[in-house]
């Protein structure tokens, strides 16, 4: 059995000016990485991944229907499912979903396939679960698709935390948001189940809630859970008396409008 490469004979040859000086650098036998914050020192896993650019945002804990028909997308699914079943979700910036080149935001998420059914004229239809946020680093390639370097992007500590009262009252502003919104589609019902952890419950609301993708990449992007939290309270908050009249105009259309 091969011995494992020593990562700290490495990190003990920078002398003590190079620890204060280096922001990043990367040890040349594994595939880490080293950071400073300027006070700490820590590792993270890097890996190249596979890139599927859509005009969607995929979230952490999200589930996204796919259909592959495409010839470059069937080749990077089944690199994927040779390797660990997993691609990178980007949303695309500027430049066509099918076809040709496309620029992408830096932050996507890694998508795990859970489900592959080919179906009609040689499509694929997957089903793909989110699981951690990244960053890409550089492109490794661009033909047949994109792969890339990516570094993994989890969210920085809330400081200060929100308060009880407030998380309260997020989750008050979002059980009828989605009320609404079930409401603007001629449904409706009296229970809302919201995840219990704000981690979990951030990346919820930023799935569900009606907005722009651009703002869902920005969602996507917040550093920590408390800012992504307060910025879909704002936007909740913005759009909550819009969606009233929305929702009162359907019903009196239903009601009326056909009579």
């Amino acid at each position: 059995m091969q011995a494992a490469p020593q990562l700290w004979p490495w990190f003990d040859r920078l002398t003590t000016n190079e620890t204060e000086t280096l922001s990043a650098g990367t040890c040349p036998a594994l595939d880490l990485w080293l950071y400073s914050d300027g006070a700490r020192f820590f590792v993270m896993a890097a890996r190249s991944l596979p890139l599927f650019p859509l005009q969607t945002v995929l979230f952490p804990k999200g589930t996204l229907p796919l259909q592959i028909f495409e010839e470059r997308y069937k080749l990077m699914l089944q690199h994927c499912l040779n390797a660990d079943s997993k691609f990178g979700v980007v949303l695309i910036k500027s430049g066509p979903e099918v076809g040709g080149p496309a620029t992408t935001y830096n932050v996507g998420t890694v998508a795990k396939i859970v489900q592959v059914s080919p179906v009609r004229e040689g499509r694929i239809f997957i089903s793909v679960y989110g699981l951690e946020r990244f960053e890409i680093s550089g492109l490794k390639q661009v033909d047949p698709y994109m792969e890339a370097r990516v570094e993994a992007l989890p969210d920085t500590e809330d400081d200060p935390p929100l308060s009880s009262e407030r998380v309260a009252g997020i989750r008050e502003a979002a059980a009828q948001h989605v009320r609404l919104s079930l409401g603007m589609r001629a449904g409706w019902t009296r229970d809302i189940t919201l995840p219990d952890e704000l981690g979990d419950l951030s990346y919820h609301l930023a799935a569900v809630i009606q907005a722009p993708t651009q703002l869902k990449q920005k969602l996507l992007e917040q550093p920590s859970t408390a800012r992504r939290l307060e910025l879909e309270a704002q936007w909740m908050d913005s759009t909550r008396d819009p969606l009233k009249a929305q929702v009162a105009q359907r019903l009196l259309y239903k009601r009326f409008g056909r009579q």
